[in-house]
């Protein structure tokens, strides 16, 4: 490779890459600019879609480096390197067939959005790709709504038809940037006031936080036996709903249900209210299902995931303790003190595949539990938080969150 060759590799690089560390997790409104630039480079050079990509997710995953050191500390740093690496890879694949997708839709306005689309949606929205695809560019357009997603599907448009018509081009894209630029939702991030807030909980739903860190099978029943007591009060207080973060009581087990028999019981003697517990259900042999426990009316019903997290808690390939991938299970929908939820577990609420399961369900509360003790130090947190945040802008619905760090 020449050393022209090898400028033009890291200028794009360092393009997509720009893009991703101002849009996440401060300014997510910016991440759909990384789909803006795909038909402007891929005039100049047939592998950029793909470099602007790969830039953008080495950018926007970089916590990975460091969260997979401290969760699998015997593997050492390159193993965090690796899934880095790799994984952003991966989500900038399907992106070398833009140029081929822009050619096959006649080019201009029409190819440049089917290749948009096709490649992005592929990337980081639908299996199997869509089951570890976070970050998407998406994802930046949700809070302006469906409106703001189809300024950036016309902006791509306009981009596209630059060589037939520069000047129709030029003012098909200004008129549409300035009005994604202008969306009350930016406004509302720089101050101005000119939309709602988010809708409010329903009175009477509360959720716990807590900082215990990593947890073994010991420091689970520790926990829970601290928790319980906590719970109880919040419920004699007048909560109605009480939510904890996932995974908090551990294996579902018959010792872990009797320590939460007291609040099983107090729902029972108070029917309108309603605990949801993070534990690891077990399914099969020695398989477990990442799950809330809706205890309710002296009842349990368990809430399950669809998608845990690949290589720490779904692993196949060791069936032993691993938990249940289900990318194409039910949507994850619930009825909690007579509202419809939908419930979003950690590492979904990454993803765009399991909330799609909900978007168009009628929910009204968004229920976030998590458990990022490993990533404390990372973005990925904050990133877990926008994201949410996104969905509840989109859906028009309030969030309750409960998180374990």
């Amino acid at each position: 490779m020449t050393e022209g060759s090898l400028k033009r590799v890291f200028s794009y690089l360092i393009l997509g890459s720009v893009v991703g560390f101002a849009a996440w997790p401060h300014a997510i409104w910016l991440a759909p600019f990384a789909l803006l630039l795909l038909p402007v480079v891929n005039r100049r050079y047939w592998v950029a879609p793909f470099l602007v990509m790969l830039g953008y997710h080495l950018a926007t995953t970089n916590g990975l480096i460091h969260g997979t050191d401290v969760f699998f500390p015997h593997a050492g740093l390159w193993l965090g390197i690796g899934f880095w690496m790799g994984s952003s890879c991966l989500f900038a694949m399907p992106y070398l067939a833009y140029p081929y997708l822009y050619l096959y839709f006649r080019g201009g306005g029409r190819g440049a959005l089917a290749a948009t689309m096709i490649t992005s949606i592929f990337s980081t929205i639908i299996p199997p790709l869509g089951v570890i695809g976070w970050t998407s560019p998406w994802i930046g357009a949700l809070p302006t709504g469906w409106g703001g997603i189809l300024v950036v599907l016309m902006l791509i448009y306009g981009l596209g038809r630059w060589e037939e018509n520069k000047m129709t081009a030029f003012l098909v894209a200004a008129m549409c940037l300035s009005a994604y630029l202008w969306t009350p939702f930016v406004l509302g991030v720089w101050g101005v006031p000119v939309r709602p807030a988010s809708p409010a909980l329903p009175a009477g739903w509360v959720s716990i936080d807590t900082d215990y860190g990593e947890l073994s099978n010991i420091s689970y029943v520790t926990t829970s036996l601290r928790l319980v007591p906590q719970v109880l009060k919040d419920l004699e207080s007048g909560d109605r709903v009480v939510l904890l973060p996932e995974g908090i009581a551990g294996p579902w087990l018959p010792g872990t249900r009797a320590i939460w028999q007291p609040v099983l019981q107090y729902t029972a003697k108070h029917p309108s209210t309603t605990v949801l517990l993070g534990a690891d259900v077990l399914s099969g042999r020695q398989k477990y299902v990442d799950a809330l426990i809706q205890m309710h009316d002296g009842k349990e019903k368990i809430l399950p995931d669809r998608i845990p997290v690949p290589f720490s808690m779904w692993h196949p390939w060791v069936p032993r303790n691993s938990f249940r991938m289900h990318v194409f299970g039910n949507p994850e929908l619930a009825t909690v003190d007579g509202v419809r939820v939908g419930y979003l577990i950690c590492y979904e609420q990454l993803l765009v595949w399991p909330a799609l399961g909900i978007w168009h369900s009628g929910v009204q509360v968004l229920l976030a539990p998590a458990d990022v003790w490993w990533a404390r130090w990372t973005s990925i947190p904050a990133i877990q938080l926008v994201s949410v945040d996104a969905w509840a802008r989109f859906l028009g619905v309030p969030v309750l969150r409960a998180v374990n760090l």
